[in-house]
């Protein structure tokens, strides 16, 4: 991080320079001194500049930015009168942040005669209806509500007078598309309203000179960043080198550790990187007697978030388990430590999290990285906390020209009247950085496609205009991925967790494998309604395909790493190490120490910055490359590799990548003389023809069509409602339209490192990059206890017991309920099979002729209810036919059997026939006839596919 140029500050308190009226309320409200971001930001906003404000969290950014606009707006009403729309916006990226900022300076707003509102999706009827009739003197909102806002005819008016625009948490959307709408939404602004000041807020700012260009700040706009660094501790903390032979040693160091430190501090906040992990580690945390410990993401209901934030701010928790949910600067108090359960994943990140703590001037900021017992882990955290003190945190990639965001934009300004031609919208997109050179013809592309989707009308004389479906769209539309979640079940009928119905649609089908929730499982059957799976319980070869959406590691993160791998296996000592990696801990290293000592041991290679490593396993079919270029560089030299060779051979390969190294797995000849030829050709190629290269491999992958359903969704050509198979088979045909375009620009920019690809071969072409074999076959210490492995060890059960498992069905099978229908006289009934008397008859005519049918099969009860009223069992064919046969027999086995037949007939897919298998071993014992219904329920799901 860089500091700007020198601001000229007064001599004294600035708080002088403030209206009167409000530096009477300041000390009430605990505001006596300003603080040093303060002291620089003041003055400069009062003078009329834009400015970026940058500083850690609790040195009172928000502050800085609005007490000088407090003043100008007093000074404003003062000239002018109240003002009959108004003249302030705030944005920010959360809710949760909208309604924090309102909380903080509502008092103070109010107290001097400006009224504040919120103004988001959650606004009420009432709340929106005010807000036009009375509109307040400024208003907080989000990103997305702005958008909405400024197109919509009853509200433009209100923002014609904008004088002052605030943006907070800028570094949590200028690499994103929420960002690029956001920016092209305030060049909106500016041509309905004229000028504005901009103001900017932001913890940290990775790049000076992106920043500005990007955000909408003039020729005085400065970047204001706090000199005096605030005194920051990191510590990587790991089990004791034990946990290496005794991987469950490592949970219960972590939730003894947890316990001691949340116990003895006064308020920490854990974080995790995932949702499933918080809830798991909340769940062990609980289940040892934590109770002053509540979990916080973003799945969880509102009032359930609010009540941890309020909780733990009052004191009524000690500690919060949380993902990126509580990352920005909702106000919970004063932190004590910030720990972080695994690798922070990058530099920034670990900033922005462990800024949380220390929160006032003059505390320190503690953060402890919790880390695996593993190379990866350890080593990884160790340079990110490096990293993070020293301000050398990861680039910022900004999105350029996304055409979803185009698309939405569009139509928003067609709606709006703002744009009545091509030309219109050219001059309007031209004004906002992400768009700076886009052409008319672009333009053009993109009004054709949304006129194709009936999304706005173009006429002959080149005017635009509504359709039937714009509004709809624009106002149903946003450009934060949310897609439907889809349950998965066991076969057990266990509900193990959800899916993104995206990523269903794109990687899942019958027999994929996939993880979800610390286990491997085998899909047995695809629905709209849900995804029925088993467990694997022998492992693959390679790990599963799909493991979610880890937030990726930077190039020069993976490079670090190596090269500290590189000097611990040369036998640097830790009083050494320590010097440029003060986090490291003695437990940490001992674990890094150890692995290198096996691998040194066998004479075996350690992975390093300057060469690609190849090992492979003892098979020959597996082949590991050590090429340390981050996640976006792995997985593009992964796609790449994946789809020269299978085009090569006609054959397929099996790839998997991480930060450090990718897995292939060949099934012909031997995998190291595959994979050495190919890297040689491809090594040899130009840049143009290995881009081709990745293009096609990428738009042959599954993440690709993961991709295209997201953006069809954003561009108005999938709808919200759409059914699960139409979403499949629609994505299949979208490749090669502008959809499969902008869903390509988006991997290109969000998930493959281009760039790192390129120098990659580069590197390889001209002699700076060697490949070195490793001597020996078999995996090294490095990839034995890579994180991956170690994951494989520790987070995976031995399958579920057949005793356990039957339990489970049994309890399944009781607490069901069925409907029961009389063959006789059409009666029925719903009732747990519980609560089923062990005789069964007739509530209405006393029959014991009664068939339990499954209420989901709406045809089988429509067909049974017919042939109840008709009596007439020949009239029926086909598959009516076949239904009323089944119902038959199913009340001859309650006839027979009583409440024994329902038990037997509530399994999936178990029907007469099975059912009377399971009766038939009743005479060998009870478990004997629930192993039967259970056999038969698997042999259904397994073999559901193949019926007709």
């Amino acid at each position: 991080m860089v500091t700007s140029g020198k601001i000229d500050v007064i001599e004294g308190n600035v708080f002088d320079l403030l209206d009167s009226r409000l530096q009477k309320i300041l000390p009430k409200k605990g505001i006596v001194s300003p603080t040093p971001i303060q002291e620089k930001a003041i003055p400069h906003i009062l003078s009329g500049g834009d400015a970026i404000i940058s500083s850690p969290t609790g040195t009172g950014k928000t502050e800085a930015a609005m007490l000088p606009l407090f003043s100008k707006m007093l000074k404003w009403i003062d000239a002018q009168g109240y003002p009959e729309t108004p003249l302030t916006i705030y944005i920010t990226p959360l809710r949760a942040l909208n309604r924090d900022i309102h909380y903080r300076l509502q008092e103070i707003s109010r107290e001097i005669g400006l009224e504040v509102m919120v103004r988001h999706g959650d606004s009420t009827r009432k709340e929106r209806r005010e807000f036009v009739k009375n509109p307040p003197t400024w208003f907080i909102t989000t990103p997305e509500s702005f958008t909405l806002m400024i197109s919509n005819e009853y509200l433009r008016p209100v923002f014609s007078g904008i004088k002052w625009v605030v943006v907070d948490e800028i570094h949590e959307l200028i690499d994103s598309e929420r960002g690029s709408s956001l920016v092209a939404s305030l060049s909106r602004l500016k041509k309905l309203c004229g000028k504005y000041q901009f103001i900017g807020i932001s913890a940290t700012i990775p790049d000076e000179e992106v920043f500005r260009r990007f955000y909408p700040c003039r020729k005085n706009c400065k970047i204001i960043v706090e000199d005096i660094r605030k005194e920051t501790e990191y510590t990587v903390l790991s089990p004791p080198q034990t946990a290496l032979e005794n991987p469950g040693e490592h949970f219960k160091w972590v939730l003894n550790l947890i316990h001691d430190i949340t116990r003895s501090s006064r308020s920490t906040l854990i974080f995790t990187n995932t949702r499933d992990t918080a809830e798991l580690l909340g769940y062990k945390v609980r289940e040892k007697g934590m109770s002053w410990v509540e979990v916080h993401h973003g799945s969880l209901s509102f009032n359930v978030r609010k009540k941890v934030e309020e909780d733990f701010k009052n004191g009524r928790i000690k500690a919060v388990i949380a993902t990126s949910s509580l990352e920005l600067g909702i106000d919970i108090g004063d932190i004590e430590i910030v720990m972080q359960y695994g690798s922070p994943r990058q530099a920034v990140r670990l900033v922005q999290r462990a800024g949380r703590s220390g929160h006032r001037i003059g505390l320190v900021s503690k953060g402890i990285i919790i880390a695996e017992p593993s190379l990866d882990d350890i080593v990884e955290s160790t340079v990110i906390a490096r990293r993070a003190l020293e301000g050398q945190l990861e680039p910022v990639r900004v999105h350029d020209k996304p055409i979803d965001v185009i698309a939405h934009q569009i139509v928003g300004m067609v709606i709006s009247g703002e744009a009545k031609t091509i030309d219109d919208i050219v001059e309007t997109l031209r004004k906002s950085y992400p768009f700076r050179n886009i052409t008319k013809d672009e333009v053009m592309d993109i009004v054709e496609f949304l006129q194709q989707a009936k999304l706005v009308r173009l006429n002959e004389n080149g005017i635009l205009g509504q359709s039937r479906r714009s509004r709809t769209y624009y106002y149903s539309t946003t450009l934060i991925p949310d897609t439907r979640k889809i349950p998965v079940y066991s076969i057990h009928g266990e509900r193990i967790g959800f899916l993104d119905e995206d990523f269903v649609v794109a990687k899942l089908d019958r027999s994929t494998n996939f993880l979800l929730a610390g286990r491997e499982w085998t899909v047995l059957d695809i629905s709209d309604e849900k995804i029925i799976v088993e467990e694997v319980l022998e492992r693959t070869g390679l790990p599963p395909s799909w493991e979610g959406d880890l937030i990726p590691v930077d190039r020069k993160v993976a490079r670090e790493a190596c090269s500290l791998i590189k000097r611990i296996h040369h036998e640097e000592e830790y009083d050494k190490i320590v010097k440029n990696y003060p986090g490291l801990s003695k437990n940490a290293y001992a674990i890094l120490k150890k692995i290198a000592d096996m691998a040194r041991k066998k004479s075996l290679l350690p992975p390093g910055p300057n060469y690609v490593l190849l090992e492979e396993d003892l098979s020959g079919k597996v082949v590991v490359l050590y090429t340390c270029l981050g996640t976006m560089g792995n997985d593009a030299l992964a796609l790449v590799l994946s789809g020269f060779i299978g085009s090569r051979y006609g054959r397929k390969v099996s790839v998997y990548s991480d930060p450090y190294r990718i897995f292939v797995e060949v099934h012909f000849g031997r995998a190291v003389n595959t994979v050495l030829d190919a890297i040689k050709d491809l090594s040899l190629m130009n840049k143009d023809d290995i881009v081709s290269e990745l293009v096609t491999a990428a738009k042959k992958s599954p993440l690709f069509y993961w991709r295209v359903a997201q953006v069809a969704r954003k561009m108005g050509v999938i709808s919200r409602e759409a059914r699960f198979e139409d979403v499949r088979r629609m994505v299949r045909y979208m490749g090669d339209t502008l959809v499969g375009k902008e869903a390509l620009r988006e991997l290109l920019v969000e998930k493959l490192d281009v760039d790192g690809l390129i120098s990659f071969f580069d590197s390889l072409k001209n002699g700076k990059l060697k490949v070195v074999l490793q001597r020996r076959k078999g995996f090294s210490p490095y990839t034995i206890f890579s994180s991956k492995a170690i994951k494989q060890m520790t987070s995976y059960p031995q399958g579920i017991p057949s005793e356990l498992a039957i339990k489970i069905l049994e309890k399944r099978i009781l607490e069901k309920k069925m409907l029961l229908v009389c063959i006789k006289c059409g009666f029925e009934w719903e009732a747990k099979v519980k609560d089923l008397p062990d005789i069964i008859q007739c509530r209405k005519c006393g029959s014991r002729a009664i068939a339990p049918i499954p209420s989901l099969n709406v045809q089988f009860v429509e067909s049974v209810r017919k042939f109840v009223r008709s009596r007439q069992e020949k009239k029926f064919r086909g598959k009516e036919r076949e239904y009323i046969e089944d119902a038959i027999k199913r009340a001859n086995l309650v006839l027979s059997h009583g409440k024994i037949a329902v038990i037997a007939l509530t399994p999936y897919g178990v029907g007469p026939r099975g059912a009377s298998k399971a009766i038939s071993r009743l005479k060998l014992g009870w478990e004997e006839f629930l192993k039967t219904l259970y056999d038969e329920e698997r042999n259904f799901l397994r073999t559901r596919k193949y019926w007709d």
